[in-house]
């Protein structure tokens, strides 16, 4: 059974559900994040599939404190900010702070592929009140908290420790404050100088109530107080926070001990890595996940998410991975239009659209096209035509003009080498030809005069000639390539030279072998 169906199979007699993700606006959303997303996506689909009444709620963290300077932002401009709430860091547009631009960065990247979250700020839950319950749990326990971090978080937070950091009256940080006493109704806090090393409290010391958005929790109490207040049933995240000892599993202890409630769902999910390495919104590594999200058309950004949570993603698209996706997807496909062959690839493809039912029609391999498209006088959709065997029908030409735009932009911004050519407008320099490679392209050209000028004739030619002059494959083509491409490698060398013109392949040949 297909992962996100199983979940729903879990939960199907425990009443309502509530699906939430979140996320800190720290940075552009890196492509690691929209995983989580569109995890949480599919579940609410599934959700819905087998008819179990749901939310599916995404919380902006915009109360955290800015703890790294992406690479983007102006170092000069920002630093005085660090230890600052998100949400109260002013960006370029006038009104926005730096949470507010970062999360609508975000949400436009939701709407390409197709998710729907309702979005809740961090802070909004904070200001509003309806975080106070949890926050006086936190601070009447403090102890036993301690005690679940030293034991379960293997972390020793010491006697002075308390699960809440005011904002600053002063200096407006809030990654700098220490709580030191809560007396019931107040804290008293200090402003550190070096509590961290990635800001500079002021040294203030005042009291404050910790309520109605003064301050906020930290993280690993924060997120159980989430569930509580909101009442979250299905959550998952990264590897790293549900690793033993990590963020969930401190957070599982005091969602029961402290706030006396069940934990979600749990859906651990592994990394996303471009090119090896782990994404970073907030120190700016890695990818935004909006120009990864229009690489790729979004149902294939929401297969290669969804179809298996618990495999990392390596992510590389100057290599092959872009072609193999699309190949993977057309897999995917086919095992929808026969499901019993495959039950689960094909609600892959089923929870993988942005809306309705998946297009199941004729479509060309995508690497196949990105090699087309740079042919001339070739018709790409004459091509298709003929491969298919029957006439293209609309939807059939609008998904070719659709992959037509994504190959594009992929051989302009990404392909490597093995998949871009350019017909050299006089011969290549510096090129070397072996007597045998010399005699394959004479007796070639002889053929070639003769035979009929298309891509399946002159295929044949190429490798009958090949057996009659007994030449190494690799020879051959290599030979082929070298004086039109200048390169040892390229297409389908019979319809390649099919899209040049007769005159211009022979004269090149002749050229070539003088």
């Amino acid at each position: 059974m297909f992962w996100a169906d199983q979940i729903a199979e879990d939960v199907k007699n425990k009443g309502f559900q509530w699906i939430d993700d979140g996320w800190t606006a720290s940075g552009y959303a890196h492509i690691g994040s929209l995983r989580g997303l569109i995890i949480h996506d599919a579940v609410k689909k599934a959700l819905d599939a087998h008819k179990i009444k749901s939310n599916f709620t995404f919380i902006i963290d915009d109360f955290d404190p800015m703890d790294g300077l992406p690479i983007y932002l102006d170092a000069e401009k920002y630093l005085p900010y660090m230890g600052m709430p998100m949400r109260s860091i002013p960006s370029e547009i006038k009104g926005k702070s730096l949470a507010d631009f970062f999360a609508q960065d975000f949400m436009k990247t939701m709407q390409i592929v197709g998710a729907k979250p309702k979005m809740i700020s961090a802070y909004e839950l904070y200001v509003s009140g309806k975080m106070d319950k949890a926050i006086k749990l936190a601070l009447d326990n403090v102890e036993k908290i301690r005690d679940i971090y030293k034991k379960i978080g293997r972390s020793d937070k010491g006697h002075d420790w308390y699960p809440f950091h005011p904002v600053c009256p002063k200096c407006g940080k809030i990654g700098t404050t220490k709580t030191i006493e809560w007396d019931g109704e107040e804290v008293t806090f200090v402003c550190e100088p070096e509590m961290v090393d990635w800001a500079t409290g002021c040294s203030y010391k005042g009291k404050i109530s910790p309520f109605g958005g003064t301050g906020k929790m930290p993280y690993k109490v924060e997120w159980p107080a989430k569930w509580m207040t909101i009442g979250i049933t299905i959550e998952g995240a990264g590897k790293d926070h549900s690793a033993a000892t990590g963020t969930r599993d401190v957070g599982n202890h005091i969602a029961r001990e402290i706030f006396n409630y069940q934990p979600p769902y749990d859906i651990p999910y592994e990394f996303f890595l471009l090119d090896g390495k782990k994404m970073s919104g907030s120190k700016g590594l890695g990818a935004n996940a909006k120009d990864i999200a229009e690489l790729l058309p979004p149902e294939i950004t929401r297969f290669m998410m969804i179809r298996n949570p618990k495999r990392t993603i390596e992510f590389n698209p100057s290599g092959v991975t872009i072609p193999n996706l699309f190949d993977e997807y057309d897999k995917a496909i086919l095992a929808y239009k026969d499901p019993q062959t495959h039950p689960d690839l094909a609600k892959v493809a089923e929870y993988s659209q942005t809306e309705g039912k998946p297009f199941t029609g004729y479509r060309p391999r995508f690497a196949k096209l990105a090699y087309s498209i740079q042919l001339p006088r070739v018709d790409v959709y004459k091509e298709a035509e003929a491969e298919k065997g029957t006439p293209l029908d609309t939807n059939e030409k609008n998904e070719i003009k659709r992959r037509i735009a994504y190959a594009e932009k992929w051989l302009t911004n990404f392909a490597p080498e093995q998949f871009k050519f350019e017909v050299s407008k006089s011969m290549p320099q510096d090129i070397s030809l072996s007597s045998e490679q010399k005699n394959f392209l004479s007796s070639l050209a002889q053929k070639l005069n003769k035979g009929e000028w298309n891509g399946h004739e002159i295929h044949e030619i190429i490798h009958d000639t090949k057996k009659v002059t007994n030449i190494d494959p690799k020879e051959a083509f290599s030979a082929i390539y070298v004086i039109f491409l200048g390169k040892n490698f390229g297409p389908k060398a019979g319809w390649f030279l099919g899209s040049l013109e007769k005159e211009f392949v022979l004269y090149r040949i002749f050229e070539a072998i003088k």
